[in-house]
């Protein structure tokens, strides 16, 4: 069931389409002025996007700011309450799936954004972090399921933070993406390990895809989160049969404020 429509920062929650039929949620947010003005599609971590008092968490309302203050009207997707889920950072038999259900939410929220007046209609990204970023992968994949749904123009760019690429890696040997695609990892990073993205960047590129890759030394998973010092936590990691492993997580000022630049960057080549 969906939660009544609720208003902080500079957004609020509108009921969305998933493009494979089911009612999720966005959280949206404006910049100033009458626009139209490009926009980015926003895919959540296996955390999901909201706190304990279901307000949009700190993580994903620091990149709203970020983009609604350079001018980018904002949909954060929200794969998991609407379908009755919390975190699923600590659960191997997820009911909702980065390669499953979440492709056909970003396409649902490219199609929202789509219908607005205010936005421009060809000059949307999709942005996604870990299992969201994997979700991105598959949904911007030449050939992805989801990518049938499209009556509109499709993503124009794509930003990935520390997707597990293993999850595309061990199933698909000819990946290439549709739309040029920014890949940002962490060196240190042990929950997914940078060496596929390494790897599925340079075979895709080898393959004529429009793929790049920023690594950041000393540098875990969420090195971009505002204010999270590192700490360990016991998490699924898909490419391990065994139950939780302990991974580490935290902000990395210095990656933090170079990724923010870079993103930016990517995007104003993309879509200004």
């Amino acid at each position: 069931m969906l939660l009544a429509p609720q208003a902080w920062a500079n957004g609020a929650w509108e009921e969305i389409w998933s493009a494979e039929g089911t009612i999720i949620r966005g959280w949206l947010a404006t910049p100033e002025g009458d626009g139209p003005h490009p926009a980015v599609v926003m895919m959540h971590s296996c955390f999901g996007p909201v706190d304990d008092q279901d307000e949009l968490a700190a993580h994903d309302r620091s990149w709203v700011n970020i983009l609604t203050d350079v001018g980018y009207v904002v949909l954060a997707v929200d794969s998991y309450t609407p379908r009755g889920a919390g975190s699923l950072c600590q659960e191997r038999n997820r009911p909702v799936l980065a390669r499953a259900e979440r492709p056909w939410d970003a396409i649902g929220g490219l199609q929202f954004l789509q219908e607005r007046s205010d936005v421009i209609g060809d000059k949307i990204a999709i942005m996604g972090w870990s299992n969201g970023a994997i979700s991105l992968l598959w949904a911007v994949r030449d050939g992805a399921s989801a990518a049938t749904a499209l009556e509109g123009p499709d993503f124009r760019t794509a930003v990935a933070y520390y997707p597990l690429c293993n999850d595309v890696v061990s199933r698909i040997d000819d990946y290439l993406p549709r739309v040029p695609v920014l890949v940002q990892i962490g060196a240190d990073d042990d929950w997914t390990d940078p060496e596929p993205c390494r790897s599925l960047v340079s075979e895709t590129r080898s393959r004529g895809g429009e793929m790049a890759l920023e690594a950041y030394d000393q540098s875990f998973h969420l090195f971009d989160a505002p204010d999270t010092p590192v700490r360990p936590f016991m998490a699924v990691n898909d490419v391990e049969e065994t139950g939780l492993i302990e991974i580490h997580f935290g902000t990395n000022d210095a990656a933090r404020d170079q990724s923010i630049r870079r993103t930016l960057d990517w995007l104003a080549d993309h879509l200004r």
